[in-house]
C-alpha cells in the first residue's frame, strides 16, 4: 500500500512539474480568475449603476397628439422631472426612428369622457429601448398625478377626504440583514463561476496528460515504468484535480476580496451587504466545490484518455463544460427544485444547489450529504473509466 502511494505521488509530481511549465495552465488557473473576478464583481455593478444613473437623469423627449383636448393634462406631464415635451410631425413614426422617446395620444372629447368617468389616453413607446421604457414610466407617472388631482377635487366637492378612501396604510420592513443580502449576492455569482473554473481550471492539464501524451507518444513509455496502471491514472487525476481546485480557490478568494472592496467603496448596492463567511460555511463551501471539481476532473481525464487526439478530446470536453455551466445558469430560475432530494443526485446540478443553499443558509444536512456523495460516486465511476482507458492503452501497446 505504501509502495502504491509512492507510485501515485511520483506520477502526480511528474504531471505537476509539466503542468507548471505550461503558461496556458498558469494563466487560466491562477491569473485569469484574479483579473476577471474583480472586473465582473466590481466592473459590472459600476457600469450598471452608471448607466442607470445616466438614464434616470437624462431628459425624456415626449411628443403629444391631441394636446388641445387636455391642456391641463399636458401641463401636468410636462412638469414631471426630466420630461421635455417636443413638437414633431408624424409622432409615432418619429418614435420608431428614435427622434422622440415616447408619444402621448389624447383622444378628442377627452374632457367629456373625464366627466363620464371613462377617459383613456394611449402612450406609445419602444419596449426594446430602455430610454423609451423610462420615458413611458415618466409619462405614466404624470398621467397618474393628473388623475389623482382630479380625484382629490371630486372628493373635496363631495365632502370626502383621501383618508376616507385609504383608512389603512401599509408600512414595510425587510427582515434581511446585511449578511443575508450578502449571501444572496454570493449565491448569484459564486456557483456559476465555480462551475466555469471547475471545468476550465484543469482542462489543459487533462488534455496534456491524456491525449497530449498519446500524440507525443510518451504515454506508451510511461506505461512501461514500474507504477501500476491504477497508480498512473490516479496520479494523473490528482494533477488535474490540483490545477482545477487551485483555480476554484482563486475564484472564491478573488470574489470575496473584490466584493468586500466594492462594499467599502459603497459601489452600487454593495454597501448594503456583508460578504463575510463563517469558518464553517467556508469549510463546507470548499468541500462541496471539491466534490464538483473531483467529478469534472475525473470526467475530463477519462475523456482525454479515450480520445484519439487532442482535437477530439477538446470536442468531447464541450458537452461536459456545458453540462457543468448550464445548470449553474439555470439554478436561480428553478424555484422549488432545491427542496427535492432527487435534485442533489444529479452530478452537476446537485453541488450547484448545495453551494447556493450554503450561501443562502437554507441547505439541509441531508441535501448536503446527497450532493457530496453523488458527485463523489460519479467521480469514482469516471476515474474507473480512466483506469480502464489506461489498461486499454497498455494492452494495445503490449
Amino acid at each position: 500500500m505504501r509502495g502504491a502511494g509512492r507510485q501515485v505521488w511520483a506520477i502526480f509530481r511528474k504531471e505537476m512539474v509539466e503542468t507548471l511549465r505550461d503558461r496556458r495552465t498558469l494563466i487560466i488557473a491562477l491569473l485569469l480568475p484574479v483579473v476577471l473576478m474583480p472586473l465582473v464583481t466590481l466592473g459590472v455593478p459600476y457600469l450598471a449603476s452608471r448607466q442607470r444613473q445616466q438614464r434616470e437623469t437624462a431628459a425624456s423627449h415626449i411628443a403629444v397628439i391631441g394636446s388641445a383636448a387636455a391642456p391641463e393634462l399636458v401641463s401636468t406631464v410636462a412638469k414631471q422631472e426630466h420630461i421635455e415635451v417636443v413638437s414633431v410631425s408624424e409622432a409615432v413614426q418619429a418614435l420608431q426612428r428614435g427622434k422622440v422617446d415616447a408619444v402621448l395620444e389624447i383622444p378628442n372629447g377627452f374632457g367629456t369622457r373625464v366627466v363620464a368617468g371613462d377617459a383613456q389616453v394611449t402612450v406609445f413607446f419602444d419596449e426594446s429601448e430602455p430610454r423609451s421604457v423610462m420615458a413611458y414610466q415618466r409619462v405614466q407617472q404624470g398621467v397618474a398625478t393628473y388623475s389623482a388631482t382630479l380625484t382629490i377635487q371630486h372628493l373635496l366637492e363631495r365632502g370626502i377626504s383621501r383618508r376616507d378612501l385609504t383608512p389603512v396604510q401599509i408600512a414595510s420592513r425587510s427582515v434581511a440583514d446585511r449578511r443575508r443580502l450578502g449571501g444572496a449576492l454570493l449565491a448569484g455569482l459564486l456557483p456559476f463561476f465555480i462551475a466555469i473554473w471547475a471545468s476550465l481550471g484543469g482542462q489543459h492539464t487533462a488534455l496534456d496528460v491524456g491525449a497530449g501524451e498519446r500524440e507525443r507518444r510518451t504515454l506508451d513509455a510511461l506505461l512501461l515504468t514500474p507504477p501500476s496502471r491504477g497508480a498512473v491514472a490516479t496520479g494523473k487525476f490528482l494533477a488535474v484535480l490540483a490545477t482545477s481546485l487551485a483555480a476554484v480557490v482563486m475564484v472564491i478568494a478573488a470574489t470575496l476580496v473584490s466584493l468586500r472592496v466594492g462594499a467599502a467603496w459603497g459601489l452600487a448596492d454593495l454597501g448594503r451587504t456583508s460578504v463575510s463567511l463563517s469558518l464553517g460555511s467556508t469549510v463546507w463551501l470548499v468541500v462541496v466545490s471539491s466534490s464538483l471539481v473531483a467529478f469534472l476532473s475525473a470526467a475530463q481525464l477519462a475523456l482525454s484518455l479515450l480520445a484519439r487526439s487532442m482535437r477530439e478530446a477538446q470536442q468531447l470536453f464541450t458537452p461536459l463544460y456545458l453540462g457543468a455551466t448550464l445548470p449553474a445558469m439555470a439554478a436561480p430560475f428553478l424555484e422549488g427544485w432545491d427542496r427535492s432530494a432527487w435534485t442533489y443526485l444529479i452530478p452537476s446540478l446537485g453541488p450547484i444547489f448545495a453551494l447556493r443553499g450554503l450561501l443562502l443558509g437554507s441547505l439541509t444536512p441531508a441535501h448536503l450529504a446527497l450532493a457530496v456523495a453523488s458527485a463523489g460516486l460519479f467521480g469514482a465511476m469516471a476515474l474507473a473509466v480512466a483506469v480502464r482507458a489506461v489498461v486499454g492503452e497498455q494492452t494495445a501497446g503490449g
